[in-house]
């Protein structure tokens, strides 16, 4: 037999929630949402006792509206709440979700929204900017990337480092950068920082340096001075290859071979 969906199903349902009465109307209009689209589809299903589209929409409503309230209770609009409930039932991730949840808002509404919302997740300002900035450029597991990139940046404050040391840093763990190459780009973009460069010139003067420790500081040296003409750049570029030959010759070098080392570099 087919059942309709009445006023009073909804009621009793909504009732057994236990959910405060003031979501009643969201409830109760999910309810007969979800009800009409049921029945255009296919008007006499029933697949068994109470699964019927009646019974059905009843079910997904009292699923949606836990994500609904939850969302509401952080402090999120109402657009956001229904499009995040509805789309995190329906893709069962909640970054697709967001991605969704957003695409309606305009630019100031979804930065309030995605601060919200990452907000409820960790507190730490430095999580809160670096999830929105990673959700604004389109990255994936951005949740997983903002932690990460908040430990790493803590733990460089922790260690004494600049902010600007503690940014380098924490963004080339983000980018998957073993342990030693974080370090090098992290002293790179600080110096190319410290001497005016803005943040393209100084994120490309770290990958450089970075490259070079991995394929070789000597192999890159030409290249490296046709494309660094600057004396700090030098400077540094010199300690790079100091710092590296005194770890394979576990001793420091004698001031001939740093005057050798400088007339190679800077010369």
């Amino acid at each position: 037999m087919i059942v309709e969906l009445t006023e009073k199903m909804i009621q009793d349902a909504f009732a057994k929630t236990g959910i405060d009465q003031k979501y009643y109307p969201q409830y109760e209009a999910e309810a007969k949402r979800r009800y009409k689209a049921l029945q255009e589809e296919d008007p006499d299903y029933e697949e068994s006792p109470n699964k019927d589209n009646a019974h059905v929409s009843i079910d997904l409503t009292n699923e949606y509206i836990v994500y609904y309230v939850a969302e509401i209770e952080k402090g999120h609009c109402q657009q956001w709440a229904h499009s995040f409930a509805y789309y995190f039932l329906l893709e069962e991730n909640e970054e697709s979700a967001i991605r969704i949840a957003i695409e309606d808002l305009n630019e100031e509404e979804k930065q309030k929204e995605l601060e919200i919302h990452a907000n409820s997740i960790n507190i730490d300002p430095i999580f809160v900017d670096r999830y929105t900035f990673l959700f604004d450029i389109g990255e994936q597991d951005v949740k997983e990337k903002a932690e990460d990139y908040c430990r790493s940046y803590r733990k460089c404050i922790e260690q004494g480092k600049s902010t600007i040391y503690a940014h380098a840093y924490a963004d080339a763990v983000n980018e998957n950068y073993y342990e030693e190459f974080c370090e090098i780009y992290a002293e790179a973009y600080e110096v190319a920082t410290n001497h005016g460069q803005d943040d393209p010139e100084a994120y490309l003067f770290g990958v450089f340096c970075t490259d070079a420790a991995d394929q070789g500081y000597w192999l890159m040296l030409n290249k490296f001075k046709t494309e660094f003409k600057e004396d700090w750049q030098k400077e540094f570029y010199m300690l790079l290859i100091k710092r590296e030959l005194e770890q394979e010759e576990k001793r420091p070098l004698t001031a001939g071979e740093i005057k050798e080392l400088r007339n190679d570099i800077l010369g």
